[in-house]
């Protein structure tokens, strides 16, 4: 019976056939099996990472008078799964682990996924150089930053811990392609970036904003559901034209933007133009006034263009 959140414990060595035992342990829990299918894969992951971490790098070798172990601790906190793991390591390798995961942190998703797959590309993988590949699929597979410190043990040896959340209720994201007459869309929670760009004349403009209609009434009550950053969530509009019957679901989209506020979270819609386009400014200002939520006005310079 597990207490009250947790999901998996462990204290003690890590080998190949315990970390076999942990994950066979890990699947067969009831907490493990309920969660949402992309989210019990990701934690799948991350457990993974972590114990073939500890299992290659821990210090082998302790002094007698001294007593640690590894662990992992897997539990539910709220809306988040959490997992922490932690292990004795070489004091000469703290600074290289710090700058490895500070840097991963910094990273922009974009850049940190072209990183993965240059290192799986590589022949051997570069370890050392690169910026560690477990680090990275960590990093990737929460969506979230890794947390990380460490403690002195002795002279000699440190106990590096990380802590790392996956949020347990996984949004989708909505990727649809720019074409000549259909503006490109990235809907991405996961990593924060909400954006409609381009041209927008659709042929069945129908169908092409009730997809985009119906993920903004998904993704509200996801908002209301989770307890995510109270930071704003930021919706770019960076079109070149719009005709009228893409006008409507435009404003339709940005009334379910507007609406999001009263729910509790924080909102806003930056509505992009060229500086001598007056007419796009005009008209975000419009949609602004019947939407009746205020917009930022960014006035794109002549390299954004």
């Amino acid at each position: 019976m597990h207490e009250s959140g947790i999901i998996l414990s462990y204290k003690g060595p890590v080998d190949h056939d315990k970390i076999d035992f942990l994950l066979i342990k890990l699947k067969n829990t009831r907490e493990f099996t309920r969660l949402q299918k992309t989210t019990g894969k990701r934690v799948y992951a991350i457990v993974v990472e972590c114990l073939e971490n500890i299992a290659r790098h821990s210090v082998k070798k302790f002094p007698e008078n001294l007593k640690f172990q590894s662990f992992i601790l897997v539990e539910e906190k709220n809306d988040k799964i959490v997992i922490r793991a932690g292990n004795p390591i070489e004091e000469v390798e703290r600074k290289k682990l710090t700058e490895k995961l500070t840097h991963i942190n910094q990273m922009e998703h974009e850049v940190l996924t072209g990183m993965y797959e240059n290192m799986i590309n590589k022949e051997p993988l570069d370890f050392e150089n690169g910026a560690g590949l477990g680090f990275i699929i960590l990093r990737l597979k929460s969506g979230n930053k890794i947390d990380f410190s460490f403690n002195n043990i002795n002279k000699d040896i440190s106990d590096f811990n990380i802590d790392i959340s996956i949020n347990k209720s996984v949004m989708r994201k909505l990727i649809i392609d720019q074409t000549t007459n259909s503006p490109g869309v990235i809907l991405d929670p996961e990593n924060s970036k909400f954006e409609i760009s381009g041209e927008s004349r659709p042929p069945d403009v129908g169908n092409f904003y009730g997809e985009i209609l119906r993920w903004m009434d998904d993704y509200s009550q996801h908002l209301v559901r989770s307890y995510e950053s109270k930071d704003p969530v930021v919706f770019n509009f960076d079109l070149e034209y719009f005709n009228s019957s893409s006008a409507k679901y435009i404003l339709d989209f940005c009334k379910q933007i507007a609406a999001i506020p009263s729910k509790g979270k924080n909102t806003a819609i930056r509505w992009h133009y060229e500086a001598d386009d007056m007419d796009m400014l005009e008209v975000g200002k419009e949609l602004s006034r019947m939407a009746k939520f205020p917009f930022e006005f960014i006035k794109k310079s002549s390299s954004d263009v």
